[in-house]
């Protein structure tokens, strides 16, 4: 069976709003589901890399376009 997955564009919300996004797709991560979380703000990408393994869920971040962006995804632990 395989996990849901959504994808949600931060690039535009304010980084309060993104790493408040960040959290809520760890704990979606914990019940199962994975995100792909889009921003270009370097310090929400660092955020998720150890809060994720903090509640041991899986957390992957690609830049992209030289490091002006990001992708971040948070993932169940298999």
């Amino acid at each position: 069976m395989a996990a849901d997955f959504q994808e949600i564009d931060l690039t535009n919300e304010p980084v309060k709003n993104q790493l408040e996004f960040v959290d809520n797709a760890i704990k979606l991560a914990i019940d199962g589901s994975s995100t792909l979380i889009l921003t270009k703000a370097r310090i929400v990408a660092t955020y998720a890399l150890p809060n994720a393994l903090t509640k041991q869920v899986k957390c992957r971040v690609i830049p992209k376009d030289d490091a002006s962006s990001f992708e971040i995804h948070i993932m169940p632990k298999a």
